[in-house]
């Protein structure tokens, strides 16, 4: 975290995490998040955003408590409120535009193939954020065994995935991962 006022401000922030939240899909868009935050402006460390977005990961939702997270550790607080405000306050609107139309021509064969092509492009994403995650958190076999086996429980039961988390999160501590 830096020190406050010596971020690159609110404005700054405010218009980098809408252009963010604006191309993300499923609530992240984690690899655009990764090279623009870490790679890019490097205001944050891949630790950082790998903390992040397993925090966020502990609340229903979108990852909003993951972008509050990314804006604090850039700027504190102003930072926290810069990054919630952009990430979820242009895309809720532009959300509300788009199901005002859709409700209105949802039946329209365009609408329709349109959704239909969205959804590999979607999954594409959330692979890209997967990968990220998988090069920034995972160094060794143990922490390989780890994901998969969270992975595995994840998708062969019904477990809520905040009992996943903390208890990778107690079993790596334990092995010092």
């Amino acid at each position: 975290m830096t020190e406050p006022g010596s971020g690159p401000g609110f404005l700054t922030l405010l218009l980098e995490f809408a252009r963010l939240g604006l191309i993300s899909f499923g609530g992240a868009n984690l690899a655009e998040i990764e090279r623009v935050l870490v790679g890019t402006r490097h205001w944050i460390t891949p630790a950082t955003l790998a903390n992040g977005f397993s925090l966020g990961q502990l609340m229903p939702g979108p990852n909003m408590l993951s972008v509050t997270h990314y804006g604090f550790a850039i700027d504190g607080w102003s930072g926290a409120a810069a990054a919630t405000l952009g990430f979820y306050g242009p895309t809720a609107l532009l959300s509300a535009a788009a199901a005002l139309v859709w409700q209105r021509f949802s039946t329209h064969p365009w609408l329709v193939a349109f959704r239909d092509a969205l959804l590999p492009f979607g999954a594409g994403v959330l692979l890209a954020g997967a990968l990220v995650l998988a090069q920034t958190s995972i160094h060794s076999w143990a922490g390989a065994g780890l994901a998969l086996a969270a992975f595995l429980i994840l998708w062969r039961t019904r477990v809520n995935s905040v009992w996943v988390v903390l208890g990778a999160a107690v079993l790596g501590a334990v092995l010092g991962l």
